[in-house]
């Protein structure tokens, strides 16, 4: 499948091994019973950089170090949290939400304030920001936050963990 009429050859071990004419360095490959897999391309110089090796051995790694990526990355980023109050929420109830938050914040979740005002309610929009600040300011010192939105039905605002 390779095209490119000069490709350099690498071996399993990352050694250089030269540039070959496509049909030499298949010939190559042939003879040692290995497959050529293309990694780079230069299309400029028409040259192919591709790695000798036995394909389904290289399937097999690249697949297992993919799912390996993939578990890894999954971790440093859970998900997201959502807690919802109204703007008459109490003193105490709302540091009942900014104690199960930062909670949420110590296993890595992502934590998205939301407050929906309806209709005649958007006049207490201060006051809406002023909790939603007083929340960010709680906790500042294991959250960052990229500040509160304003939005058409009410107010948000995401925490994200601070990496530890």
């Amino acid at each position: 499948m390779i095209k490119a009429p000069r490709i350099v050859i690498v071996d399993e071990e990352g050694q250089n091994l030269g540039t070959f004419a496509r049909d030499d360095a298949l010939r190559m490959a042939g003879e040692q019973g290995l497959d050529l897999v293309q990694i780079a391309y230069n299309p400029v110089e028409m040259v192919c950089t591709a790695k000798m090796v036995d394909y389904g051995k290289y399937m097999y790694n690249k697949q297992k170090e993919d799912k390996e990526k993939k578990k890894t990355q999954s971790q440093k980023s859970r998900g997201m949290k959502e807690v919802k109050f109204g703007y008459t929420i109490g003193e105490n109830d709302l540091q009942l939400k900014i104690k199960k938050s930062q909670e949420f914040l110590d296993e890595g979740y992502s934590v998205r304030f939301a407050v929906k005002l309806k209709g005649r309610e958007r006049i207490y929009a201060d006051k809406v920001a002023e909790k939603l600040r007083l929340v960010e300011d709680s906790l500042k010192d294991i959250s960052r936050s990229q500040g509160v939105k304003d939005e058409n039905n009410g107010f948000s605002m995401i925490l994200f963990p601070k990496g530890k």
